[in-house]
């Protein structure tokens, strides 16, 4: 690793003497997962596909697998997911193609190398599928697919919809997690994003799932929507905490370019957008509610009242494990190696059809690569052993290149630093991502750099990307 100086460092640096969860920094950074990847040519895909599901010697460790349904019922406001609107026949017709994409490769020795740790079934909008649709696709996942004992099986919902024939079809096929989007329980703030559901039918909605007992409950709220003021984030967060769900998520608003929200803000139709800084006090506002009564935080965004919530697939996919992607859309990784499948639907459908996996790019990580998962996966979980980054680095002294820059942060109120573990504070896990930004454009400085394996430009970081199973 090529030593910076501490000047060098100074663009990362958060400010100093203001309140930290709202002033650190003037703008916050996204890390794609792709970060630093080297595209596949085209013409090399196929094969290099090939040669990985043949691979007869796969590495040890946790394994998770994903699963995307590309539907929903309409386009909420400040999704950048939306790709296709449901409709029965196309969704019946997509259930059989991913079945027949998962039962086609279920004895590839790549699939069958060691058991998958966690299922995520994202979107769209999964539930949007049929009760009988559902219970097929899980009972192809669990009949092809080598699941470890007590593997986590996550639905992902939305209150529309999603009526009774379809839970119960899920849990007894063997879905044992369920998250849904609530957002906000709010009224006016939901139909305002296209939320068709109330405020008390979507608490009804939850309850009902809690009452079975079947399986970790699961809610999102996103703070900083259209029209949601500060009392109405501290009822949304009362009301939560009251309906006792195993799991909570807390997630900013992103304002995605191409979302219809987007575009309102962009033509002076979102007059109270709040700030950076409202935001940061929002996250706090939220953090210090649930760790009043007793939620334990696992992830920067992410708490839990249970044991039952183990939020495997999040905390796993940030560390960067191999995780085998199913359906148009979808994405994964296997080794080095990450890939897409199709997002258009006719492509994704010919490629299935035609027997062969229809991927429509592959990406090729480079020797950082274990470094970028360890930095991740540690500042996700609020903890991150300086010291022993070295490990992954031989001959390296990342603790000395990065000590600067980590007392820097210190002084912000962003991190605690003993005995060469670094804590996020409440700030620090509000401004995770720039904290991680900030590693890995300094892994990746100058050119020669011997861990990347030879001349490296600084990777290209997208702004203002959305929520992707906890990829973002």
């Amino acid at each position: 690793m090529k030593a910076m100086a501490a000047e060098g460092l100074e663009p990362y640096f958060a400010s100093v003497g203001g309140d930290p969860v709202r002033e650190a920094f003037s703008a916050r950074r996204a890390v794609m997962p792709w970060r630093s990847r080297k595209p596949l040519p085209d013409d090399e895909v196929e094969a290099t596909w090939a040669r990985l599901m043949d691979a007869p010697d796969q590495p040890a460790g946790p394994r998770l697998a994903y699963i995307h349904v590309p539907f929903c019922a309409n386009h909420c406001l400040f999704c950048g997911f939306y790709r296709n609107a449901y409709t029965p026949q196309a969704a019946s017709a997509y259930t059989d193609l991913v079945i027949a994409e998962i039962e086609r490769e279920a004895g590839a020795a790549a699939v069958a190398a060691r058991p998958i740790d966690a299922v995520y079934l994202g979107g769209g909008t999964p539930s949007a599928l049929s009760a009988d649709e559902l219970a097929r696709l899980i009972a192809a996942i669990r009949k092809s697919l080598p699941l470890a004992p007590g593997c986590e099986i996550t639905i992902e919902g939305r209150i529309i919809h999603f009526d009774a024939d379809k839970v119960d079809a899920c849990l007894e096929a063997g879905a044992n997690r369920i998250s849904i989007g609530v957002q906000s329980f709010d009224t006016a703030v939901r139909r305002r994003q296209g939320r068709r559901a109330g405020k008390e039918e979507a608490i009804a909605f939850i309850e009902a799932l809690r009452d079975r007992n079947k399986a970790a409950i699961v809610i999102d709220l996103l703070f900083g929507l259209p029209g949601q003021t500060r009392e109405i984030w501290r009822e949304d967060l009362a009301i939560a905490a009251a309906i006792a769900p195993d799991g909570v998520d807390l997630y900013g608003l992103n304002l995605i370019p191409g979302t219809p929200l987007h575009r309102a803000a962009s033509a002076g139709k979102f007059p109270d957008a709040p700030t950076l800084a409202d935001l940061g006090g929002m996250y706090r506002a939220g953090a210090d509610f649930l760790g009043g009564r007793g939620w334990e935080q696992i992830s920067n965004s992410h708490w839990r009242r249970t044991p039952r919530e183990r939020n495997v697939y999040n905390l796993r996919i940030k560390e960067g494990v191999d995780c085998l992607a199913y359906g148009s859309g979808g994405g994964g990784n296997l080794g080095r190696y990450s890939y897409a499948v199709a997002p258009d639907l006719q492509t994704y459908s010919d490629g299935v059809r035609a027997g062969r996996k229809p991927i429509e790019g592959m990406r090729v990580g480079d020797t950082l690569q274990p470094l970028r998962n360890a930095i991740t996966s540690g500042i996700e979980k609020g903890r991150l052993d300086i010291a022993a980054l070295s490990a992954l680095a031989p001959g390296e002294d990342v603790a000395g290149q990065l000590a600067p820059l980590l007392d820097q942060w210190r002084a912000a109120g962003l991190i605690g630093l003993e005995d060469g573990v670094m804590t996020l504070t409440t700030a620090g896990r509000f401004w995770y991502s720039n904290l991680i930004f900030a590693f890995d454009a300094i892994l990746c400085a100058g050119a020669g750099n011997p861990m990347a394996g030879g001349p490296q430009s600084r990777p290209t970081f997208l702004q203002n990307q959305p929520k992707t199973r906890e990829l973002s």
